[in-house]
C-alpha cells in the first residue's frame, strides 16, 4: 500500500524531449543539466537502431531491464531511451556499452537508414554561454540540411543551414556564435577545441552552399572616402556627390568618413548626423546595406556593403577616441567601424588631427593618442596595437600635414599639374614623417598626383589670399596597412574638384583585395560528397603535424625592467595552432637566444597545405615579472604560405611595441612537419 501511494503522490519524471533518429547514445542529467555523450564523443555518427539513452533522476521506483534489479529509492539517477523508454541503473552504464549482447542494445522503436544511401551527421558537444554543457548535430540528410542544438534546459531547436549565420570570435579561438537570421537571436557555443570549432563553421559554410570549395577568395572594391565639410551642408544627392562617389561603379564595399560635419540640419531632419547618414544611404541606394555607423561630435564613420554580402559580415564593432582639448574633447581625434567579410578582417578609420602648420608632434601624438585609446576599447589584443590585428586597415581623414614651402611658390606649383605636384611632394610633412617612421608605421600611401585639397574658396577652385597666409597643402589623405601575403591594389587616389561648400575638397581612393572564403576541412568535403559505409570518425582524429622552429634569437630587444633589461619570452599565436605555445624565458637580456628543445613544437589543427597558406604565426614577446603583470614589448607576424614543402626557411621579421614604434627584431628558422 505504502509503494501504491507513493506510486501516485510523488512527482513523475520531467517530460523527456524526442530526439532525431540521427542521434546515437548519449545521455542528459535532469538533476544538473548536463549532457555527455556514450561511446562515440567526438565522431561522425551514422544512424543506428541503438538506444538514445537520456539520463533521468527517477521520482519512483522502478525496474531495471538490463540486469532486471529493482531501482530503490527517490531521488537516484540512471539512464531511458527516448523512444522505447528502456530502463538501466545508473552502474550498469559501462556495461551495456562493453555488452556484445546487440539484442539488449537494439532499440525496437529507432529508425535507421541503409549506410548506402547515408551521409554522415556531425555531432559535437559544447558548452553554451551562461547555461552549461549542450549538444550541435548537422544533419545533411534531409532536403534542406539542418542544425539541431540541445540546450542545457532541454530546448530542442531545429535550424536550416542556410538559416545560420556563424561567427568567430576574435580572442576566443574555440568559440563560435551562430546568428539565427529569422529569429534574431544570437547563441554562443564553446567547443572542446579550436579544430572542432573550424570544422563545424565549414560544414555550415558548404551546407549552406556559401563557400563551394575550400580554399577560395572572393575579389572585393572597396571605396573610401574623406571630407572636411567645413560646417557646410552638403549637396543634394543628385547633384555634386555623385561626383565624389561614382556610385554607378561596381562596389562592394563604401565607406564614408568626414570631419566639421556640424551644420543646422536641413528641413525632415532632427540633427545633422542624421541629415548626413540619410543623404549617404539616399546616395548609395537600396543596393547596399548599412553595415555600421559612427559619430564623435562632427567626425562621422558609415560603412556599406552590397547586400548579396549581408550574410557574410559578421563580428561588426565600432570605437571612437578623442583627443581635442584636454584630450577628451571630440572636435580631435578618430572613429573606428571593424567587422569581418567572410574570413577577412577589414578595419575603417576616419580621424582629424591637430591644426596649424608648426604642429607636427601634435598630429603624431594624436596617431598614438587614436591607437591606444582604440586598442583599449576593441575586442583585441590589448596588449598591442590594434592596427596589428586586421588583414587590411583604411586611414582616412583631415590629417593636417602640411608643406613646408614659401606659400606664393605653391600655389604657382599647384597649377602646373603632374610636374607641379611631384615637386610639392618633396616638402609635404606627412611624406618625411612616414620616412622617419614616427607615425603610421607600415601604412602605405600612394604619391597625391592631384592638387592639394586645403585651402580653397569655398564656392570656387582657387586659393584665396587670407589674412593668415595659409599654406595649400593635401591636408586630407587615405592610407592603407595590410598584412605581408595580402593581396590588394590600389586602382584609384584623387581629389573631387566639383564638389563645394568647403574650404576642403573631397578625396576618394579605391582599392581592390582577395576576400578568403572559410576554410572547409578536406575531410568534410570528402565524407559529404561520397557518403560512406556505417560510422566514420573524422572529428576525433588528432592532428600530429607540427611547425618547428629552431635558432630562435631576439635582437635590440626594449627595455621594460628598471635594471635596464627584460626577461623575454615568446608566445606563438595563430589559427592554425591548436592553442597558443610559449618559450622558456630568459632573465637579464636585450638579446635573448633560445636552445630548440626550449622552443615548443606547434602542434596545427589541420595538415592540408591549402589551410596553412592563408594562416600567420603571430610572435608575441613578453617581459617575465615577477610581482607583476607581464609587459608586452612588441609583435611581430610571419605568412605561413610556402612552408609546406617540408624545407627550413630563414626568417627576420621586426617587433611593433603598443606604441607603435619598432621594439627589435626576431630571427630563426621555421619548417613544416607533415606527420601521416
Amino acid at each position: 500500500l505504502k509503494l501504491q501511494f507513493l506510486y501516485f503522490i510523488v512527482p513523475r519524471e520531467r517530460g523527456l524531449p524526442p530526439l532525431p533518429s540521427s542521434s546515437n547514445v548519449y545521455t542528459m542529467s535532469h538533476g544538473d543539466d548536463k549532457w555527455s555523450p556514450l561511446g562515440h564523443e567526438g565522431m561522425v555518427l551514422s544512424r543506428a537502431k541503438t538506444h538514445k539513452f537520456l539520463r533521468v533522476t527517477f521520482r519512483r521506483f522502478t525496474w531495471c531491464d538490463w540486469c532486471k534489479g529493482f531501482i530503490w529509492g527517490l531521488g537516484k539517477q540512471g539512464l531511458r531511451c527516448a523512444e522505447c523508454k528502456y530502463t538501466i541503473h545508473k552502474r550498469c552504464e559501462e556495461e551495456i556499452l562493453r555488452s556484445t549482447d546487440e539484442g539488449k542494445k537494439t532499440c525496437k522503436m529507432a529508425k535507421s537508414m541503409p549506410a548506402s544511401t547515408e551521409r554522415p551527421i556531425f555531432r559535437f558537444k559544447v558548452k553554451e554561454k551562461g547555461s552549461g554543457d549542450g549538444l550541435l548535430e548537422v544533419d545533411p540528410n534531409e532536403s534542406v540540411p539542418m542544425l539541431y542544438i540541445y540546450s542545457p534546459n532541454r530546448d530542442k531547436q531545429k535550424v536550416a543551414c542556410t538559416d545560420v549565420v556563424a561567427e568567430k570570435p576574435v580572442l576566443h579561438p574555440r568559440q563560435l556564435e551562430l546568428r539565427i537570421k529569422s529569429r534574431n537571436k544570437s547563441i554562443t557555443m564553446q567547443f572542446a577545441s579550436r579544430r572542432e570549432r573550424e570544422q563545424l563553421a565549414g560544414a555550415l559554410a558548404y551546407l549552406s552552399h556559401r563557400v563551394t570549395s575550400s580554399p577560395s577568395v572572393v575579389p572585393l572594391r572597396v571605396w573610401m572616402g574623406t571630407w572636411n565639410m567645413g560646417d557646410a551642408p552638403p549637396p543634394e544627392p543628385g547633384q555634386r556627390l555623385n561626383d565624389w562617389c561614382k556610385i554607378h561603379e561596381d562596389y562592394d564595399i563604401i565607406c564614408f568618413t568626414v570631419q566639421e560635419c556640424s551644420y543646422k540640419p536641413r528641413h525632415g531632419y532632427k540633427s545633422c548626423e542624421e541629415d548626413w547618414f540619410k543623404t549617404v544611404e539616399a546616395l548609395v541606394g537600396k543596393r547596399y546595406f548599412r553595415v555600421d555607423k559612427q559619430s564623435l561630435q562632427s567626425i562621422r564613420v558609415i560603412v556599406f556593403a552590397k547586400v548579396e554580402h549581408r550574410d557574410y559580415v559578421t563580428a561588426v564593432m565600432n570605437k571612437t577616441e578623442a583627443t581635442g582639448i584636454a584630450g577628451v574633447y571630440g572636435n580631435k581625434g578618430g572613429v573606428c567601424v571593424s567587422f569581418s567579410i567572410r574570413e577577412t578582417r577589414l578595419c575603417f578609420v576616419g580621424c582629424h588631427l591637430a591644426a596649424h602648420q608648426e604642429n607636427i608632434e601634435d598630429r603624431n601624438a594624436n596617431y598614438a593618442e587614436i591607437v591606444e585609446g582604440i586598442t583599449d576599447k576593441i575586442d583585441g589584443r590589448k596588449d598591442f596595437w590594434f592596427t596589428n590585428e586586421y588583414h587590411h586597415i583604411f586611414w582616412a581623414g583631415d590629417l593636417n600635414y602640411r608643406i613646408d614651402y614659401d606659400r606664393q611658390k605653391v600655389v604657382q606649383l599647384c597649377y602646373q599639374g603632374l610636374e607641379g605636384w611631384r615637386e610639392l611632394y618633396k616638402y609635404d610633412q606627412l611624406q618625411k614623417e612616414l620616412a622617419k617612421e614616427t607615425v603610421f608605421i607600415d601604412f602605405n600611401e600612394s604619391q597625391p598626383l592631384f592638387q592639394p585639397t586645403y585651402k580653397y574658396d569655398r564656392q570656387k577652385d582657387v586659393y584665396p589670399d587670407d589674412s593668415k597666409k595659409r599654406i595649400p597643402s593635401w591636408c586630407d589623405r587615405i592610407l592603407w596597412k595590410s598584412m605581408a601575403e595580402e593581396q590588394i591594389v590600389q586602382e584609384d587616389y584623387f581629389a573631387t574638384q566639383s564638389v563645394h561648400g568647403s574650404d576642403h575638397r573631397p578625396v576618394y581612393s579605391v582599392f581592390k583585395l582577395d576576400c578568403r572564403n572559410p576554410y572547409i576541412p578536406r575531410s568534410i568535403i570528402d565524407n559529404l560528397n561520397a557518403p560512406p559505409a556505417g560510422m566514420v570518425d573524422v572529428l576525433d582524429r588528432k592532428p600530429r603535424s607540427h611547425i618547428a622552429v629552431q635558432q630562435l634569437a631576439g635582437h635590440n630587444l626594449d627595455s621594460k625592467d628598471p635594471n635596464g633589461y627584460s626577461d623575454p619570452y615568446v608566445v606563438f599565436v595563430s589559427n592554425a595552432l591548436t592553442e597558443e605555445f610559449k618559450t622558456k624565458r630568459k632573465l637579464k637580456t636585450l638579446n635573448p637566444s633560445w636552445a630548440d628543445e626550449e622552443v615548443p613544437l606547434l602542434k596545427v589543427c589541420f595538415e592540408e597545405r591549402e589551410y596553412l597558406d592563408i594562416e600567420y604565426l603571430f610572435f608575441n614577446v613578453y617581459d617575465w615579472d615577477k610581482a607583476n603583470r607581464d609587459d608586452p614589448v612588441g609583435q611581430a607576424h610571419l605568412g605561413l604560405k610556402g612552408l609546406t614543402d617540408g624545407r627550413k626557411h630563414n626568417f627576420c621579421v621586426r617587433l611593433f611595441g603598443k606604441e607603435g614604434r619598432v621594439a627589435g627584431t626576431i630571427t630563426g628558422t621555421i619548417q613544416y612537419n607533415a606527420v601521416p
